[in-house]
């Protein structure tokens, strides 16, 4: 477990009305604690809170590192991204305009933008309050400009491509969340202001609540920018990119947990600012006050989002963009808010302690005990193997799995980590929260998301059709990836990391997504094919998702290092020495595993050139085990055969030097994929191999979710894309190896080490003289 800095700054008002500093300090305390537990076990780089009651802020803190290095630690003076959060900014701006008789919310947008003419087919106008409510009937994304675009213009032309677009539903019928209509909504600010945006919302809301520490611009605080986090369900974490948004008035301010304490510390005063009015109080009421019925997962105000915790009135946004999360809650009713940054992308850290923090406050404001903080524990050992398994309801099923000793849930909407907290199961990771899973005593049923699925035994898969097999990939940005895959026979998509939805197929290489759930309801994906019928783009409403092989772009990577330096990598490998270690326990008897197991075959890519590196590393094609593991492998070659498959070995033995090689010539990125040689490798020491399988009835190899030694996702083993079947081969090759003693290495779906290595030593002999020596 990592140690990370801590420092909590206790800021008390000389007016506060509601606690004094000895009554905060348990409360402090136990937030504080709290923050800490999240931040050790999700390895969350920093959280940073602040309570706020009318007086201002009266407590803050923050905990982690505010650098990649983690040499810095975060303050409540640190910069973090508040995602949607803005949007509230950009509705107080509309709502001092509308008052001051420049803006009128239900006349029809184009009054103020007439070049805005997205299609209509629906005849009902736009307007300011549909914006404001996400209940336009446009896209959630913008062509241009949008969330994924690296080369953004500005606002104004993510709003113009808006009319290369049509509308998804009615103005006013459907709630359905739009990012770029709250950038429509921005330009308007600017229109009637009569200045860009980003000058009009410090104009109007920044300047006048004293939030010198925030902009919807990076420049001035690029320095005080705190490092955040991407990563998924199935892949690494790695550093978010800082993105500007093109639509500021959606999700791209920058700012601390004191100046967004300004903020709330207003809003808890009637919009009120040291005796100033930001807005009328009647205003605000309209704010806070549900302009539509609620016929989605959100109620909304005029840009707040609606709700009750424990009975009490909320009243907020959170917000979520590339690495940062954020919770702003208020409970107007009880004169308290709250305010809660984590820096990894889509986390679920921020809502859980404004949670708490707020039970927490309010405990202690009516003498009540203190709610305790939700803590779980892991699942590991036997019990992740009792409880692991598949099961199905018949048409949709769900897969408990074993990732890295932990117990993982993969089901057709909900991927994480599953936990135990007390007498009950729930899903906790970086990015999931969720109390919907439930396991029977004796794991013969398991309920997720409102189903029940019973154990079962998964019969083969047949491969998915060749129309859609031919799309399943992935498409887009390093930065952000969409994932076409098949499950339970039905086409699925993964988007923003964290969205699993199906789709349904509208017509050949055009699909919908949901028309009730999700990021992107109502809207379709179509895909585009080149001249000979590959796909090569999936696009969504005008934004191009290019088709990737994120694997073979490492290795390109990898192969133009070692382009003219493979003789020096082989001559520094060979002068290294391999780290001392005390005497094994066993003496190594490496033998051939064909010796054992005439079905086995051997594709030894290192023999060769094709490999990662491209250069062949090994004198021969050969594949040496200890005894134990060797005989061990060639059981699992029997069971595999008696269900039509046999075992193809990649790798087996390898000489220290060669995993020095791999080493020096791999980048960052790729490393987790390769052993550190200062620790050896359990391939050094004749107990690790690398297998695939192969058809009896045609000798060729099975297709599995990525390639061998391929470095992405694909390799995990818990990586949910791919087809059925590919998935249904990888289980089943696990299944075989686990079943004689072997572990696979989590991130390579064909690396299994054998469970006794660590009683062998470090080799660094040669193939041939290995030979020799025999």
């Amino acid at each position: 477990m990592r140690t990370f800095g801590f420092l909590a700054v206790l800021m008390v008002s000389a007016v506060a009305q509601a606690a004094s500093a000895a009554d905060l300090a348990p409360v402090a305390a136990d937030i504080a604690a709290a923050a800490r537990y999240e931040i050790e076990t999700k390895q969350i780089p920093s959280i940073a809170i602040a309570l706020v009651d009318n007086s201002g802020v009266i407590w803050s803190g923050a905990w982690g590192h505010a650098d990649a290095a983690g040499k810095v630690p975060a303050t409540p003076d640190t910069v973090y991204r508040a995602g949607s959060v803005s949007k509230l900014f950009t509705d107080m701006a509309v709502m001092r305009l509308v008052e001051a008789g420049k803006l009128d919310l239900d006349a029809p947008v184009t009054t103020y933008l007439p070049d805005f003419r997205p299609r209509n087919p629906f005849g009902t106008p736009i307007t300011l309050r549909h914006l404001m409510t996400h209940r336009s009937g446009l896209v959630r994304e913008p062509p241009r400009g949008n969330y994924f675009d690296l080369d953004a213009k500005s606002q104004a032309d993510a709003v113009l491509s808006l009319n290369e677009t049509t509308l998804v539903a009615a103005p006013g019928t459907v709630t359905k969340y739009s990012n770029a209509g709250i950038g429509v909504v921005g330009e308007v600010v600017a229109k009637a202001a009569g200045m860009p945006y980003q000058q009009a919302v410090e104009t109007l809301v920044l300047g006048p609540l004293g939030m010198t520490s925030s902009s919807t611009r990076v420049d001035k605080l690029r320095d005080r920018l705190a490092y955040a986090q991407m990563g998924s369900f199935d892949g690494q974490r790695f550093a978010a990119p800082r993105i500007d948004l093109a639509y500021a008035a959606a999700g791209n301010l920058y700012t601390t947990v004191g100046d967004l304490g300004r903020f709330i510390r207003a809003m808890l005063n009637h919009a009120t600012v040291d005796g100033r009015a930001l807005v009328k109080p009647a205003t605000l009421d309209e704010m806070w006050r549900r302009q539509f019925s609620v016929n989605g997962p959100y109620a909304f105000g005029l840009g707040f989002m609606i709700e009750t915790l424990d009975g009490h009135r909320v009243v907020g946004h959170g917000g979520e963009v590339y690495g940062f999360s954020t919770d702003l809650r208020l409970l107007p009713d009880d004169g308290i808010g709250v305010v809660v940054f984590s820096t990894v992308d889509s986390g679920d850290s921020d809502r859980k302690l404004g949670s708490y923090a707020l039970r927490r406050l309010l405990a202690a404001r009516q003498g009540n005990a203190p709610p305790p903080f939700p803590r779980s524990g892991a699942i590991t050992g036997d019990e992740a193997k009792r409880l692991s398994g598949w099961f199905s309801d018949g048409k949709a099923s769900v897969a408990l799995r074993i990732f890295d000793d932990h117990l993982t849930v993969d089901g057709p909407e909900t991927v994480g980590e599953v936990r135990r907290a007390g007498d009950h199961y729930l899903i906790e990771d970086a990015q999931s929260l969720s109390d919907r899973i439930a396991i029977a005593p004796d794991a013969s049923w398991v309920e997720l998301d409102g189903k029940r699925y019973a154990r079962a035994e998964q019969r083969e898969p047949a491969a998915p059709p060749p129309d859609f097999a031919a799309l399943i990939g992935e498409y887009g940005w390093e930065h952000n990836i969409l994932r076409i895959y098949q499950r339970d026979g039905q086409p699925y998509v993964r988007m923003e990391w964290v969205d699993y939805k199906p789709l349904t197929r509208v017509d050949a290489d055009h699909y919908a997504f949901p028309t009730d759930r999700g990021l992107y309801p109502l809207e379709t994906l179509v895909f585009e094919r080149d001249p000979s019928g590959v796909p090569r783009a999936a696009v969504l409403n005008g934004i191009r998702f290019p088709r990737r092989d994120f694997g073979a772009e490492v290795q390109e990577r990898v192969r133009a290092m070692v382009h003219g330096n493979a003789k020096s990598l082989r001559e520094n490998a060979l002068k290294a020495a391999p780290p001392a270690e005390p005497p094994p326990a066993k003496p190594a008897d490496l033998v051939a595993l064909t010796s054992l197991n005439k079905g086995i075959k051997l594709d030894v890519r290192y023999a060769g050139t094709n490999n990662f590196m491209g250069i062949p590393l090994y004198e021969r094609s050969a594949a040496y085990m200890q005894r134990p593991a060797a005989e061990a492998v060639a059981r699992a070659g029997q069971t595999l055969r008696g269900q039509g498959y046999g075992l193809l070995i990649h790798d087996a033995y390898r000489p220290w030097f060669v995993t020095r090689m791999f080493w020096d010539a791999t980048p960052p990125e790729g490393k987790v994929f390769v052993a550190d040689p200062s620790q050896g490798s359990r391939h050094n020491r004749g107990c690790a191999v690398d297998l695939t399988m192969y058809e009896l009835t045609t000798g060729k190899p099975v297709v599995m979710t990525g390639r061998y030694d391929e470095m992405s996702d694909r390799s995990f083993a818990n990586y949910v894309g791919g087809s059925d079947r590919e998935r249904w081969l990888r289980d089943l090759l696990r299944h075989a190896m686990e079943a004689q003693g072997f572990d696979v290495y989590s991130q390579e779906w064909w690396h299994f080490d054998f469970a006794s290595w660590h009683d062998y030593g470090i080799q660094n002999i040669s193939f041939t003289d290995l030979e020799r020596r025999k």
